[in-house]
């Protein structure tokens, strides 16, 4: 990752612009001393530089949570900060900024944050659960061009690889997201989807609490099913077969088909490894019966407060908030002019949290770099965050 260590960190008035780069602001740790945050924006991005003292040193490199892509933002940062400050530069690895190409994003992956299911092409809708090597999402995509498909994966390296044979060879049709598919299947219309893949997911017998399959999301997945459209599992776990006849019997009404053994449209590699181990596999259909209503999601983000970043430190609270699906925890605090700064605060769901700032500026406080993503988990966590702004204020 691009970074570079200096003898001192100086800074000169803020804001200021230098090699097309702004430098907004600088916000210091208030717990940790010779800690902070300088906001900057390259070419429309806005993200944060971490300043960080070490021994008789200050490292200086991109924030984990605002960290854009590609890097070449960030070395383009820190090259502007060393070409304006001139400080003593102990260590650097962003040479030949000036030659890395701006890489613009695959068109395959598409970011949580700026998913919106009105953008979504006016063809039928598939979806593939935790797609790994990617060979049944990248069969299907190719056998019906006429359908659009997303693909979710949270193993980001299954992820990248599938993504550049997408656009390798030319795929069209696809979408890859890396988001948990339990919050994402909340960000979809009602009678959207035609066919939904669950294929091989890992059992988690020893934390089932973490599975694909639950009431809840057999309750998204029918909602968002055409009607007579599929929800399709194929496992190898007998134990995650039971479990998850369990879950598709106890609707009032159901319509499922079971398969043991029978023939797939493409195998994984792992498929035929077990099939050579002479291992069952189960297959089930689970039916949408009906059309579902519409859900409406009153998407608010927004603070109608702004107290200070010094009051919410001293008022700060010593635990995480933790209800019974969602939680708060504001973990750091960092003043810009102790009215102005930020606050970094993890929120909503147990198993796929969210990571952001609260950003004090202008006299009004909002998420940075950008807004969760506006599941009911978030909104809820959001509620609470809200409340305890304007209570301190």
């Amino acid at each position: 990752m691009p970074h570079i260590r200096i003898s001192a960190f100086e800074i000169p008035a803020l804001p200021f612009e230098a090699e097309g780069v702004r430098f907004e602001w600088y916000a210091e740790n208030l717990e940790h001393g010779g800690e902070g945050l300088l906001g900057v924006e390259v070419s429309g991005v806005p993200f944060l530089l971490q300043v960080k003292a070490k021994g008789d040193s200050v490292l200086i490199k991109s924030e984990k949570i605002s960290r854009p892509s590609p890097n070449a933002l960030i070395k383009k940062a820190l090259q502007a900060y060393i070409a304006t400050v001139r400080p003593q530069v102990l260590y650097s690895n962003i040479a030949n900024v000036e030659q890395a190409k701006l890489k613009e994003p695959l068109p395959s992956l598409k970011e949580i944050a700026r998913f919106r299911a009105d953008d979504l092409p006016e063809k039928p809708l598939w979806i593939e659960i935790g797609f790994g090597s990617g060979r049944h999402l990248i069969h299907q995509a190719q056998n019906h061009p006429e359908v659009h498909l997303i693909g979710l994966e949270i193993h980001r390296p299954s992820l990248e690889q599938v993504m550049r044979r997408i656009d390798l060879e030319g795929i069209d049709n696809v979408w890859v997201i890396d988001y948990d598919a339990r919050l994402f299947m909340e960000l979809l219309p009602s009678n959207r989807v035609e066919r939904i893949f669950i294929h091989f997911p890992v059992p988690w017998d020893k934390k089932p609490h973490r599975r694909v399959i639950s009431e809840p999301f057999l309750d998204e997945a029918m909602r968002v099913l055409v009607p007579d459209g599929t929800l399709e599992l194929r496992t190898d776990s007998e134990n995650y077969f039971r479990y998850a006849m369990e879950i598709f019997t106890r609707p009032k009404r159901v319509r499922f088909t079971v398969e043991k053994n029978g023939e797939a449209a493409v195998r994984s590699k792992y498929e035929e490894r077990w099939l050579r181990q002479e291992k069952d596999i189960y297959e089930v259909h689970v039916e949408a019966p009906e059309i579902s209503e519409e859900r409406k999601i009153t998407k608010d983000f927004s603070f109608p407060c702004a107290p200070s970043v010094t009051d919410l430190y001293q008022k700060r609270p010593q635990k995480a908030t933790i209800k019974e699906d969602f939680f708060v925890h504001f973990e750091r605090f960092y003043s810009i002019n102790g009215q102005e700064g930020l606050v970094r605060v993890s929120l909503g769901s147990f198993d796929r949290p969210e990571h952001k700032f609260l950003l004090n500026r202008n006299g009004k406080v909002f998420y940075y770099p950008h807004e969760p993503v506006a599941t009911q988990t978030n909104l809820k966590a959001h509620r609470a965050i809200k409340e305890w702004l304007c209570e301190t204020s």
